[in-house]
């Protein structure tokens, strides 16, 4: 479901004749299946605390991007570069199964979103609400370019 949600937001950022209303359409569909995915008590604690981060972090991008006239188009890249960037952690942690090696991993993946803000925001304890929250897998700052974060990790495989 995630990755047919995630397909169908690159299909509309990636079209040219997709309206700006589309894409907030669709970023608003992912941010209710995150809080669909947050509440379900049949969902590990692990995947609800992952669905928290990407939907706290989408409202925060929500929130940001009207005061700092973001266009949609490029709200819907930040978007889909974060559910990737998120995924692609998740999937280098499982794979790996020595602690030092997972805490290299965090460590790399947290240092990337706090050296890519997006908006410069000043407010630390909102956009470090999980930098320095140890109850939480995703340990990343919601002042985040994503894009560009998720390049990086890419690039520094």
């Amino acid at each position: 479901m995630r990755t047919f949600l995630v397909s169908m937001l690159l299909l509309l950022t990636m079209a040219t004749n997709a309206s700006a209303q589309e894409i907030y359409k669709e970023i608003k569909r992912i941010m209710q299946n995150q809080e669909v995915i947050k509440s379900d008590p049949k969902k590990t604690l692990d995947e609800r605390k992952i669905a928290t981060f990407k939907y706290d972090a989408i409202y925060y991008m929500m929130v940001k991007a009207g005061d700092n006239h973001v266009t949609a188009y490029e709200l819907g890249n930040q978007t889909s570069a974060m559910i990737d960037f998120v995924n692609l952690y998740i999937k280098r942690l499982s794979m790996e199964k020595k602690k030092n090696q997972r805490n290299i991993i965090m460590s790399r993946f947290k240092k990337v979103t706090i050296e890519n803000a997006l908006f410069n925001d000043m407010d630390k304890d909102i956009i470090y609400a999980y930098v320095d929250n140890d109850n939480f897998i995703t340990q990343f700052s919601l002042d985040t370019n994503w894009v560009k974060a998720l390049e990086e990790v890419r690039r520094n495989n």
